[in-house]
């Protein structure tokens, strides 16, 4: 009677186990996450980063853009960047020197159609080769292309050279022909 009630509890422990192993196996095969099926919201950001940099190459690996910002969040299914503090700067092929920069308190970036925005407190600076004859254009709504390499604007406009001042409305710039066109309400102050 004693070997039986032993051998019953014995079963009785090794059953419990393979139930319970058993009953572990199908939980994680129900409970199991495929993330590359998981769905994000669209209204939340699937991407998220703080104090980040991305450069843009050539095929022959010359670098000709470079964007650094201090936050930047990109939503589900959208090739869209929001970025908050940015600065974008293009550099010449040939010198490989820094040729234009744009800075605003926030934009976007196209990483597929090379297409952005800047938003508020944009300034660009056009660097020559005399640092006294750098350009700057403090602006706001600026739309750039980075395929054409243009840029343009309907907001009010103030470039500035040495103590040159030249002001006016709306503005484009062609960057392969270092170009800056101000569309109306132009008013310049010259000195040499």
């Amino acid at each position: 009677m004693f070997r039986l009630k032993y051998q019953s509890s014995r079963l009785f422990n090794i059953l419990t186990a393979i139930i319970l192993s058993a009953l572990c196996v199908l939980l994680n095969a129900l409970t199991k996450i495929d993330f590359h099926k998981l769905e994000l919201p669209k209204n939340k950001p699937e991407y998220s980063a703080t104090n980040f940099q991305a450069n843009l190459y050539t095929p022959q690996g010359v670098l000709i853009y470079q964007v650094s910002a201090e936050s930047g969040i990109q939503f589900p299914d959208s090739s869209k960047i929001m970025m908050q503090g940015l600065t974008l700067q293009a550099f010449s092929e040939s010198t490989t020197q820094i040729a234009q920069q744009l800075t605003s308190k926030d934009g976007w970036l196209d990483n597929q159609t090379l297409l952005g925005f800047l938003g508020e407190s944009v300034i660009i600076t056009f660097f020559e080769s005399v640092p006294s004859q750098n350009i700057n254009v403090y602006t706001k709504n600026v739309n750039i292309n980075g395929k054409t390499k243009f840029a343009n604007s309907s907001a009010p406009i103030r470039a500035v050279q040495g103590k040159s001042i030249l002001t006016g409305m709306g503005f484009s710039v062609d960057y392969d022909k270092k170009l800056l066109v101000i569309e109306s309400n132009v008013k310049v102050i010259y000195d040499k």
